[in-house]
């Protein structure tokens, strides 16, 4: 009993010393795609991630911002029409609460997607992602490096039967874990902090406007474990998306045909 009650103390004790932070913004995203051939795919992707309220937290200031921008040009390769492999490149500049970074990924993945038919019309997406981050600390001038895995989980199942019509609505989900192999002392995760660092859930509704692409709302949930004595910094975000995408392959075709 003795030992039980010391345990529950100690529990309790680290429960109170910890700094958990959460927050609440919107997340908008642009997607814009495009079939380059037909294998080659490209993609051209923008978000901003926005604090939207001012907190005082533990008599630290947290002011209303924009805690990051988010470019990401990439090119896939469609291996079969359930699997693709691409590369790609990310710009992202962060001003997390006064910590100003900007910062270079490279990144490597395979997405493979099924259909489910136990349960109706719903198509499950796998994408697994090795990606290098190389983040510099624009008040110090210093370079950091980090290696992460990350795997996502998705789920869209359409309320309408495509085989009918092109356009309606529809639900999606997605789950993605991050892995921390290495590094680094100026990005927001780190394998100093824990291996399984940050975690990201969200569920929305869409419509499929058919020529004008995808536009989609749903709420974000963003866990991550932001320093060594395990403290979390939640964001929870309203996210709109607008997914476009382009056939440029005639474009493609047309460039590379010699002329008389």
């Amino acid at each position: 009993m003795r030992y039980l009650y010391m345990l529950c103390l100690l529990v309790s004790s680290s429960a109170g010393f910890a700094q958990d932070w959460t927050f609440y913004g919107f997340f908008p995203t642009i997607s814009q795609s495009g079939n380059l051939s037909k294998k080659l795919q490209y993609n051209l992707f923008l978000s901003s991630t926005i604090d939207a309220f001012h907190q005082t937290v533990e008599t630290k200031e947290f002011p209303a911002t924009a805690l990051q921008y988010y470019l990401q040009p990439s090119i896939a390769y469609k291996i079969s029409p359930n699997v693709q492999a691409g590369i790609g490149y990310a710009y992202v500049k962060h001003n997390l609460f006064g910590l100003h970074v900007n910062e270079n990924r490279l990144w490597a993945q395979v997405v493979a997607s099924h259909n489910v038919p136990l349960l109706g019309r719903t198509r499950l997406a796998h994408r697994l992602r090795y990606e290098e981050r190389y983040p510099l600390n624009v008040k110090t001038d210093q370079w950091s490096y980090a290696t992460l895995f990350r795997y996502q989980l998705g789920a869209t199942i359409p309320l309408y039967d495509p085989k009918v019509k092109s356009k309606g609505f529809y639900a999606s989900a997605s789950n993605e874990v991050f892995l921390c192999m290495s590094g680094a002392i100026n990005s927001p995760i780190s394998a100093k902090n824990a291996f399984y660092g940050e975690n990201w859930l969200y569920g929305g509704i869409g419509y499929n406007t058919g020529k004008m692409g995808k536009i989609e709302l749903g709420f974000m949930h963003q866990n991550l474990i932001r320093n060594p004595q395990q403290d979390r910094r939640y964001l929870n975000l309203l996210q709109v998306t607008w997914a476009t995408n382009f056939d440029l392959s005639n474009v493609g075709v047309w460039f590379y045909t010699p002329t008389n």
